[in-house]
């Protein structure tokens, strides 16, 4: 392989797209949720992807007082280890286990240790006249991965661009899960751009590795 060559394979494998960029994930609608749309993981999807399905497959659990979508939720949350960021938030596989007991005492489910260290959540909002903004570094060499949970039916979108404006991810608008992958080749600095044409505030959870 010449050096040109290899200088190409590199710069590619900096902004690849692996396939989880894109809005949902695609699949069969989960059994524990039926009559709900949240599109099911594929086998392959990363923690980051799985962890926006079931904080998606929780919202609407919410929604429709469905005790076994919520356990399912709370459950598969657990099992990541996924964490509100930086402990501001309600930890959700705690208030959905609780709520699923309360509208339905029967439901069980194992108990899951989880990972020491799972994917991070965090709740925010956005509208059409002040887009959301802000920075996150990732490492080289280690798969990052980003994923966009909109709360309510309001269509958003997710970009995200390295240290020299670039893009690495840029969906398009959907009202369903959005998730990004790609493979930096260096440590730095990625700025996370979310829109909506909603005019009032949309909110909406934003997870990443």
């Amino acid at each position: 392989m010449t050096d040109r060559n290899a200088s190409l394979l590199a710069l590619l494998g900096s902004v690849l797209l692996l396939p989880g960029c894109a809005a949902g994930a695609g699949g069969a609608a989960s059994s524990a949720a039926a009559g709900i749309d949240t599109p099911k993981p594929a086998l392959d999807d990363g923690p980051v992807a799985r962890a926006a399905y079931a904080i998606s497959l929780g919202q609407q659990g919410e929604t429709n007082a469905d005790a076994k979508s919520l356990r399912t939720a709370a459950q598969l949350l657990a099992s990541l280890g996924a964490k509100p960021d930086n402990g501001e938030e309600d930890d959700l596989s705690s208030r959905w286990s609780e709520q699923a007991s309360l509208l339905d005492p029967s439901i069980t489910s194992p108990v899951y240790r989880g990972r020491a260290l799972g994917p991070s959540y965090k709740k925010g909002t956005v509208s059409a006249t002040l887009a959301v903004k802000t920075d996150q570094i990732f490492l080289a060499g280690k798969k990052a991965a980003v994923a966009l949970v909109p709360v309510s039916a309001k269509p958003m979108s997710i970009k995200i661009s390295d240290g020299r404006g670039e893009n690495v991810c840029k969906t398009g608008v959907s009202s369903k899960p959005m998730n990004c992958e790609w493979l930096p080749l260096f440590t730095g600095r990625y700025r996370i751009r979310i829109e909506t044409s909603a005019r009032e505030p949309a909110a909406y959870y934003l997870v990443s590795n």
